[in-house]
């Protein structure tokens, strides 16, 4: 007789929860600098201006205003958002979008209409975990692709296209979440010829794009995809958690016809629709022009913020740790010494209690789980000078395992 099953489906069971989120936990902890979360720098948040437009939205309620809305999006901030994308050099209408409760609403409806169970999802060797959770829940089978300092290596990726048959691909091609790699021209155009030879859709995922540092990243896939009149299929979706504030949990998405009405009818089943009044309130913060100024303000900041912690790293844990200055986005990828023990992610846990200081290391970003000789740190939340501790802390730490290590 078969045992039966508690009440959870196994897919959800066994699965283990984000690392990354667990340590939000311990980041609150008095004296903890936590290096671990792609966190904006509340410093940095515009609260004046969304103060200003949520007592603007607010002032001008009406009944009709606290109504359900479309699935698709509040017309004011599809227009709104068009814009932008327009601005990123996207041919974007307004009717061709769909407002999402952050981009991990786009990921996670994608997943759910594109990927039957068993249907291969290609994904560069280190990842967003949130990504591949969503993967994972729609059953997907994820096929590894390798990575570089430049991001998903294009020419490995053709033998894997024929070999394993993924029906989507997922990428970051600016600033990707770990790494911080920029995804060259030349790769991108090599990946939309390998998609559109292979009909593999590809979900081009922007978060970061907008905090480059000293140069903008080349055009987006679905931006390059649109100039060529290429029959490749891109769904691109972009976030105003980074750019804006992530209390709003707003995001959008442009794909083709097609896509955008199974995510719809997904959305429709799944929350019906993102908030109304987080979107009236953000379409009054975009019609008031001050996005571009803002990303003017956040762009130098974050680069010295990176650089802060660079030079901290290069002090405290020279020898110990290899890795490249950012050029954008949040986070600097790290390669431990051979000198250094490949720990499991509890243990980092463990060291990160001990040390005072928190990192995600790489195993939380790999298919596999299995220990990596990689740390992801963040230079987006803390203070300058909390950057300085935590480099100092966490150098003093990887001191002590090195020294351990060497006795054995």
């Amino acid at each position: 007789m078969t045992a039966a099953r508690g009440p959870l489906r196994p897919l959800y069971a066994q699965a283990s929860g984000s690392p990354i989120r667990a340590m939000l936990a311990l980041a609150g902890r008095e004296g903890m600098v936590s290096l671990a979360g792609g966190h904006p720098d509340p410093a940095l948040l515009p609260a004046a201006w969304l103060r200003e437009s949520l007592l603007e939205v607010a002032g001008s309620l009406q009944g009709r205003n606290l109504q359900y809305g479309a699935t698709e999006g509040l017309p004011v901030l599809r227009e709104a958002s068009a814009a932008l994308l327009q601005q990123r050099g996207l041919a974007a209408q307004a009717e061709n979008l769909l407002i999402t409760t952050g981009s991990q609403q786009a990921i996670d409806l994608l997943a759910r209409v594109l990927v039957e169970p068993g249907e291969g999802v290609a994904v560069e060797s280190f990842n967003y975990p949130a990504a591949l959770q969503a993967f994972r829940f729609a059953g997907a089978r994820l096929v590894e692709v390798p990575t570089d300092a430049q991001g998903m290596d294009v020419e490995k990726l053709e033998a894997l296209l024929r070999a394993e048959s993924p029906r989507v691909l997922y990428v970051v091609p600016n600033f990707a979440n770990p790494t911080g790699a920029v995804m060259p021209l030349a790769r991108r155009l090599r990946l939309l010829e390998l998609a559109a030879q292979y009909g593999v859709t590809l979900l081009e995922d922007d978060p970061y794009g907008e905090l480059w540092f000293d140069a903008a990243p080349p055009p987006s896939l679905a931006q390059l995809n649109q100039q060529a009149g290429s029959p490749a299929q891109v769904a691109y979706m972009t976030s105003y958690s980074k750019v804006v504030a992530p209390a709003l949990r707003l995001g959008v998405l442009l794909a083709p016809a097609d896509i955008a009405r199974g995510v719809v009818l997904a959305k429709q089943a799944a929350d019906v629709h993102s908030g109304s009044l987080e979107q009236l309130t953000l379409a009054a913060m975009l019609v008031s022009d001050r996005l571009g100024p803002h990303l003017d303000l956040l762009r130098p900041a974050y680069a010295a913020k990176g650089r802060v912690l660079a030079d901290a790293l290069h002090a405290h844990c020279g020898g110990l740790l290899e890795f490249d200055r950012p050029q954008g986005g949040m986070f600097i990828w790290a390669k431990l010494s051979s000198a250094l023990p490949l720990l499991p992610t509890q243990a980092w846990v463990d060291f990160g209690l001990a040390n005072q200081v928190l990192v995600v290391p790489g195993a939380a970003f790999s298919i596999s789980n299995n220990a990596q000789p990689w740390l992801r740190l963040s230079f987006a939340n803390p203070a300058p000078e909390a950057l300085r501790q935590g480099a100092e802390r966490l150098g003093r730490g990887l001191r002590e395992l090195a020294a351990k290590a060497a006795k054995h």
